[in-house]
């Protein structure tokens, strides 16, 4: 009998890869709070668990406090209530500045360190941060259509290629399709708008001068973003936050125009299920559209910013820009002789993490890229050969970021690192050169520190320790004392400490938002920017005569200023496009007092109103809400942790499988159903889904994740994440054809085939947080019931039985490398590198074939059974893929890589490598092109065809379309290869980003290739012939790295 190729396992798998990922969309992912080499305690109240490990003790009680008093407020305005304590797990071991809401999951990740972000103004961190994350728990539960355990449906729908080879059991999907009917419809800009407004009363976040000057920037500049594209992220790092400024605005214009309940009304809406948009929601509770009251907001800020600014239009002071290109070009600072300008600039990258050291050169206009991953503050060596300044950095490979402190040799161009694991931000050197201050801390609280120039002998200057926050300290002129923002509640304040005595003495404080503090070189001058006027100017501070007089006049707001010896400045000017540089030569006296801009008080903190005092949700001490403070904290007895896990999640799926041509009507339908759970800080994740349809066909997985210690591993420093898979899948055909070889003519049989699969890895980064080391045992056995047949001839009716044809035992080892560039198309048209090698060890029994290809029997006491004989296999498979911009804008050539070899005699083509396919050459069946060798390359040409392209239908919103060609060279083969033997094909592809219901990625592709070379394949003196005839493919799914054999080589199941 001739034994069928079984690769339904591999193919389920890459069904749940694909789907998997956002089967449990929330609104912020992060999956770091389970660093294993920590030890975690809990803190227990009436509505909260608290988590947190050793040193985040402070930051976990002040949550305690904080998240009890801010859960009346928030709960009552809506109406809702969690059906159980929400977690807190508090992260204290990177410098990130985060909180993240599952709030299927009743979970909220908070980072300690308070975040420092130059499109944010300074308030309480974890006042704001917990308000935040806590009002998403409450508005997004109450907008949910299903309920928390029910986070949405799935429909899935796959189509194979037609499989012309017999030994085959069916083709490799060429349609895959899964989509999502979300069970919350929440816009980016009311989940995020409505989390920063929460209850104003409370006010730990407002409207203040950053959020202001993003929006009056936009406004004055008529690039506001539509309101298509508010509702979904995907954007730059500038656009993104852009989407939170406008949602706050637009949630603030609701509120106060149409009243304080139209939030909690418009929430509640949303959650009926006949509601596929947000306009819906808005209109049934206010009578308007969407867009209607997104028209008339704009129409009104744009005539309120108009004569707001009125005045500043016509006696601007702003110096000439040196720096336009990107938007995140920030903290220049002056070479000592005033000849060049160091500065960080994102440039071309959209993101302000890919932000690099640029030096300019004032005379020659001309400028050099230093040192990639640069961000923060920067400081001149007297001499100006050096350049000092912090990098995040992962020095212990695991994926975990610390800040450091580095210097940079402009001669040399060599950089070096000077502290590790001190987590130092913002250095500034010491006029005499001996010394650097930088801002550290841990616990919630910063702290200025000093230490040599070669990063050693740090100490602590400052003695705070109740979640006080110090910026961008810079040395005075004398080295006596070291000059820093400084700030406890909101705004900040300028501050000094007395290098000696420890002596802070408050500069300038005040109502205003005053930061960004730095001498003139001769100390005569304290330079700083304030919000004063309702928009941030460079100011300077007479400090003998303690006079304060304005420098800058600007319509967007002017930050970290830096002058030279000769009193000129450079400073970051914000327009609508994000941060300049500007160069200012000389000071113009104006008469600033009747130019500035009207009604500053509006940034300011507002004043408590409550529309109707007899309402549950206005019953609180709003003013002792206001007036908190946390450094007395309640006496909590603290526990140790133990494994707390979510409520498990279900998430029901109809899938149309078309794998049989022979089946018919219900045939296709599978249903089934997902589900999830885990522990609250990660340390653990059962993942697992179950389908089967009238016929009994199933498709069972489990999958379980650990990421804590592993006795024996984390003694010397390393912390796997360990998991364990198991897979269950039953395939069915009827009226099968077989031939019992010397023994029955050919008859037919129904049969089914059963695939059972056993996997353990444990997966560590290696090198880098990109390159993932993995380690893995999998145990496979393939098995195949045969019913009751007649023999014709002899009229001998053969009982049923079953066999197993395969049992693999397979030792892995994994090795990948992902260097894709992070960018808004890095998924649509990506740019950097990727790499996978992967060696296999198997220890396999199959079953033995003769020269026919059929399967032999050995006799026994029951009857008989297939005989199966071993098989020792190692073979290596390698990909590597390199996407290369061009010249022209946003188009990319990409070039793929693709060899394997199985090492020693050839072994039955059970154990083929394949080419063909979706995953790979495209003008060929997957099935069409095998051997125990393979070697292919794969060149595209990829380019926009429609950018920003802002339009929503229903749910669906579409954002851009790239197009592709594509050729392919390659083939598989036994023994050794002749050229004239591989195959070629050409094609193109059209790639649509888009997204669904606001939050979920939607990617549909649609790729046609035609194989230019045509050829037979004969097995058992069948012919089966391909080529010289176009394939095409179909998919919409949540990405468009499905293509790319790495997902396929780091799979489990062997192509069978």
């Amino acid at each position: 009998m001739m034994r069928k190729k079984f690769f339904a396992g591999y193919q389920f798998l890459f069904l749940i890869s694909l789907c998997s990922l956002p089967l449990y969309s929330q609104w912020q992912d992060y999956e770091k709070a389970a660093h294993g080499g920590l030890h975690w305690q809990t803190l227990e109240t009436k509505h909260f668990l608290i988590h947190y490990h050793d040193g985040a003790e402070r930051t976990a009680r002040v949550i305690a406090q904080v998240a009890e008093d801010i859960y009346g407020p928030v709960t009552t305005l809506y109406e809702h209530e969690p059906d159980q304590k929400v977690s807190f797990a508090v992260i204290d071991y990177e410098d990130n500045s985060n909180g993240a809401a599952y709030f299927y999951d009743n979970k909220i990740l908070i980072w300690a360190p308070a975040l420092d972000f130059d499109l944010r103004g300074t308030h309480n961190w974890l006042r704001n941060v917990i308000a935040h994350e806590f009002t998403h728990i409450i508005q997004i539960q109450t907008s949910m259509k299903f309920g928390r355990k029910f986070p949405g449906i799935y429909f899935q729908w796959l189509n194979y290629e037609e499989e012309r080879r017999q030994d085959v059991l069916y083709g490799y999907p060429n349609t895959v399709v899964s989509y999502p009917i979300s069970g919350f419809i929440i816009p980016s800009w009311f989940a995020e708008g409505v989390a920063q407004y929460n209850r104003p009363e409370m006010s730990y976040d407002y409207w203040d001068s950053h959020r202001d000057m993003i929006l009056r920037s936009y406004v004055l500049d008529s690039n506001m973003l539509s309101w298509n594209e508010m509702s979904v992220f995907g954007k730059t790092s500038l656009g993104n936050e852009s989407s939170y400024n406008a949602g706050f605005a637009l949630t603030k214009y609701l509120s106060e125009t149409y009243g304080q309940d139209v939030i909690p009304k418009i929430a509640k809406n949303i959650s009926r299920t006949n509601m596929v948009t947000m306009d819906q929601a808005i209109e049934r509770t206010i009578g308007k559209t969407g867009q209607q009251v997104y028209d008339e907001w704009k129409s009104h800020i744009t005539s309120d910013y108009q004569k707001r600014v009125e005045k500043i239009i016509t006696n601007k002071i702003e110096g000439t820009r040196i720096a336009d290109v990107g938007f995140w070009n920030m903290n220049s600072t002056f070479s000592p002789n005033g000849k060049k300008v160091a500065y960080i600039s994102n440039k071309e990258a959209d993101y302000a993490g890919l932000s690099a050291l640029y030096l300019y050169d004032i005379d020659s206009k001309e400028e050099t890229m230093l040192v990639p991953g640069v961000r923060s503050t920067l400081s001149w060596s007297s001499d100006g050969k050096k350049i000092y300044y912090s990098k995040l950095t992962d020095n212990q490979n695991i994926g975990v970021n610390i800040s450091d402190i580095f210097v940079y040799e402009i001669e040399s161009e060599e950089e070096t690192q000077l502290t590790e694991g001190l987590r130092a931000a913002n250095p500034s050197l010491s006029t005499d050169g001996k010394l650097l201050c930088f801002a550290y801390g841990n616990d919630g609280t910063m702290n200025v520190g000093v230490a040599d120039t070669t990063g050693e002998n740090p100490r602590q200057i400052t003695s705070y320790k109740n979640g006080e926050q110090i910026f961008l300290p810079k040395w005075s002129p004398d080295g006596k004392s070291i000059v820093f923002g400084y700030a406890i509640r909101e705004e900040q304040d300028i501050a000094s400490v007395n290098l000696e005595t420890g002596n802070v003495e408050i500069l300038v404080d005040g109502t205003p938002d005053d930061r960004n503090p730095v001498y003139s070189a001769d100390g005569k001058y304290l330079y700083f920017v304030s919000d004063r006027t309702g928009i941030f100017n460079v100011y300077k501070l007479n400090v003998a005569a303690k006079e304060v007089t304005q420098v800058t006049n600007v319509l967007g707001g002017a930050f970290t200023p830096s002058v030279s010896d000769s009193g000129k400045i450079v400073y970051s000017l914000y327009t609508s496009k994000g941060f300049k540089i500007n160069y200012l030569v000389d000071s113009v006296s104006l008469d600033f007092g009747s130019s500035h801009y009207l009604e500053p008080e509006r940034i300011r903190r507002p004043e408590i109103k409550i529309d109707d005092g007899s309402l549950k949700r206005n019953q609180f001490d709003f003013v002792a809400l206001r007036n908190y403070d946390d450094t007395s904290l309640p006496n909590l007895d603290k526990k140790e942790y133990k494994n707390i896990y979510s409520s498990l999640s279900i998430i029901p799926f109809l899938r149309i499988d078309n794998y049989n041509t022979k089946s018919s009507g219900l045939d296709f339908l599978k249903p089934g159903f997902y589900f999830i759970s885990g522990d609250v800080i990660e340390k653990m994740q059962l993942f697992g889904g179950a389908a089967i349809n009238h016929i009994f066909e199933r498709d069972l997985f489990l999958q379980f994740e650990y990421r804590d210690r592993i006795y024996g591993l984390y003694q010397f420093g390393l912390f796997p994440t360990a998991s364990l898979e198991v897979y269950n899948v039953s395939r069915k055909r009827t009226n099968e054809k077989i031939t019992i070889v010397e023994q029955f003519e050919e008859t037919s049989a129904d049969i089914t085939y059963s695939l059972f699969e056993f996997d353990f890895f444990l997966t560590h980064p290696f090198f880098a947080e990109n390159s993932i080391l993995r380690l893995g045992y999998t145990y496979s056995q393939y098995s195949n019931a045969i019913s009751s047949f007649l023999v014709k001839s002899s009229a001998l009716l053969v009982p049923a039985s079953s066999d197993i044809y395969f049992k693999g035992n397979n030792f892995s080892l994994q090795y990948s490398i992902k260097g894709i560039l992070p960018s808004r198309t890095h998924e649509i048209n990506p740019i950097g590198r990727s790499f996978a090698f992967r060696l296999d060890n198997e220890f396999d029994h199959f079953t033995k074939e003769d020269s026919t290809g059929a399967s032999e029997f050995e006799a026994n006491e029951t009857g008989i059974k297939l005989k199966l004989v071993p098989y020792t296999i190692r073979r290596a498979d390698l990909r590597y893929t390199e996407h290369i911009p061009l010249p022209l804008w946003k188009h990319t050539l990409s070039l793929t890589l693709r060899g394997g070899t199985i090492f020693g005699p050839r072994v039955p083509d059970f154990f083929d490598f394949y080419a063909g396919g979706l995953v790979g050459m495209k003008g060929y069946p997957f099935y069409s092109i095998s051997g125990n060798e393979v070697a292919s390359v794969n060149i595209a040409y990829r380019y926009p065809i429609w950018e920003d392209i802002d339009i929503r239908i229903f749910q669906l919103y579409f954002d851009r379309l790239y197009g592709e060609f594509h050729a392919d060279f390659g083939n598989a083969w036994n023994g050794l290869p002749n050229i004239r033997d591989f195959k070629r094909d050409v094609g193109f592809e059209l790639r649509l980003e888009a997204f669904s219901w606001y939050a979920y990625p939607t990617r549909i592709f649609f790729n046609g290739t035609y194989g230019l070379d045509s050829f037979t394949y004969n097995r058992r003196n069948v012919n089966a012939s391909y080529g010289k005839e176009w394939r095409f493919y179909f998919g919409v799914l949540f990405g468009f790295d499905f293509s790319n054999d790495i997902k396929r080589m780091l799979g489990d199941f062997h192509e069978r």
